[in-house]
């Protein structure tokens, strides 16, 4: 039988006569628990061996809807998860108490098992008490991300048709120039075919290589792979010609996050032209990818933890950093999607088999989306999209989110995330940060016909 001992904050270690498998949740004065939500983590504690909880927190008459355990996240944004239900042989091994400053930072790099409880756990008339770091006065989460002893060699491989962007410039010419000169430990390869009608004068300078891919159909997957075997860093970024960052320092920002070799894959935040979000991560709702905060103000996600590192079912391709062996070790971009979800479908694999993919918006970048093709996804990649990867379950998409759903503005399905009162046709149910399959409907729909 397992028991859940509520505390006053700044109470301590826990007291002796707890036993370890209790557990242990600081609240604040005026918070209380709920009461069903605390019956459900008491009933799952009993079978699930998990160090830590964490639930959905309800300000008057809004819940907060949280994802999934975040790591990376928790490092950045220890309020994120706050408050949580520790085991007490737990803090006792740490020596802290269930509200201690640190405790979601340690909870992360001691790998500790931390599983999310999809529903009302703690109800507060006012914001809880957290314990996030101190801010700079823009609102922006700290960017001071540690450098590496030696700064890192990246490979960028960028696919180009040479297009031109609305105002008439070389969409790929205009990437350099944003660029700057790179360090000679940053090189460039540029993969082209026929479709390349641009001066080939532009790709020429130091560091820079071209590739040319076979005749045929473009397929971004191939180009990429091509790009990537003819890589001679350990780091690949995979970048769209389409993008405009301001110098450099994205890639350093990125690289860093590689530093940790539970990170497989990085991400950048991406901006229309007219500054509001195009990409800030993935989010997979019944096998549909989708952009969260398509169109938001940057600084309107931050109560979403839009501004803040953190992991992330998937990144969008167009600005992708990952390690050449392990980009490689799971067999790189599949080329049955040449046009759509090889981006998603990679960072799926990666997960499974290398580590986290994590989301960094101190890495910033404007994107031209779409500029060489329209955007639409074609029947067959959809459905060998399902076939494949229906039935993945994000942990980082709260079940009782409501979506739009509407088939004539599928941006609108990702402006999903703003808290929802409690919905209690949502099952409760626990989520750790693993990548979990079920059945998808259409799957059974083909079976019954």
């Amino acid at each position: 039988m397992v028991a859940l001992h509520p505390v006053p904050l700044d109470h301590g270690p826990p007291d002796a006569s707890i036993p370890d498998t209790d557990l242990v949740i600081a609240l604040a004065d005026d918070a209380v628990l709920d009461r069903a939500g605390a019956d459900a983590l008491v009933e799952y504690a009993a079978t699930e061996p998990a160090d830590a909880w964490f639930g959905d927190v309800t300000h008057g008459s809004l819940t907060r809807l949280r994802t999934a355990w975040s790591p990376t996240r928790a490092t950045e944004d220890p309020h994120a998860f706050a408050p949580f239900a520790v085991r007490a042989g737990w803090l006792r091994t740490q020596g802290i108490a269930a509200d201690a400053p640190d405790v979601a930072q340690r909870l992360a790099q001691t790998e500790a098992d931390v599983v999310h409880l999809t529903t009302t756990l703690t109800r507060h008339p006012s914001p809880p008490a957290t314990n996030v770091r101190s801010r700079p006065p823009s609102g922006r989460p700290s960017t001071d991300i540690p450098a590496a002893a030696i700064p890192a060699t990246v490979t960028v491989v960028i696919p180009t048709a040479g297009a031109r962007l609305p105002d008439g410039a070389v969409a790929v010419e205009r990437l350099l120039a944003r660029l700057g000169a790179l360090p000679e430990r940053i090189e460039s390869v540029f993969v082209v075919g026929d479709e390349f009608h641009a001066d080939p004068a532009v790709l020429e300078g130091p560091g820079r290589r071209v590739v040319r891919r076979p005749p045929g159909p473009f397929n971004f997957s191939s180009a990429v792979n091509l790009g990537v075997l003819h890589a001679r860093s350990p780091i690949v970024l995979l970048l769209n010609d389409d993008t405009e960052p301001e110098g450099f320092a994205f890639i350093d920002r990125m690289a860093a996050r590689l530093d940790d070799p539970r990170t497989a894959a990085v991400g950048a935040l991406l901006t229309y032209p007219d500054g509001t979000v195009q990409h800030a991560g993935i989010v997979i709702d019944d096998a549909r990818p989708l952009h969260p905060f398509v169109g938001w103000q940057p600084a309107a996600t931050e109560p979403h933890g839009g501004l803040v590192a953190r992991d992330v079912i998937a990144v969008t391709g167009a600005c992708l950093m990952v390690r050449r062996r392990d980009f490689l070790a799971v067999g790189g971009m599949s080329p049955s999607f040449p046009l759509s979800f090889n981006d998603i479908d990679l960072c799926i694999r990666l997960r499974r088999a290398v580590g986290n993919v994590v989301i960094e918006p101190a890495a910033t970048l404007v994107h031209h989306e779409t500029l060489t093709r329209a955007p639409v996804i074609a029947p067959d990649e959809w459905d060998r999209w399902i076939g494949r990867w229906g039935e993945i379950v994000d942990p980082w998409y709260h079940p009782a989110h409501h979506r739009p759903d509407d088939p004539h503005a599928l941006a609108r399905n990702a402006d999903h995330l703003p808290p929802a009162t409690d919905d209690p046709a949502v099952p409760v149910t626990t989520r750790r940060p693993v990548l979990r399959s079920r059945v998808h409907h259409a799957r059974l729909a083909a079976a019954d016909d």
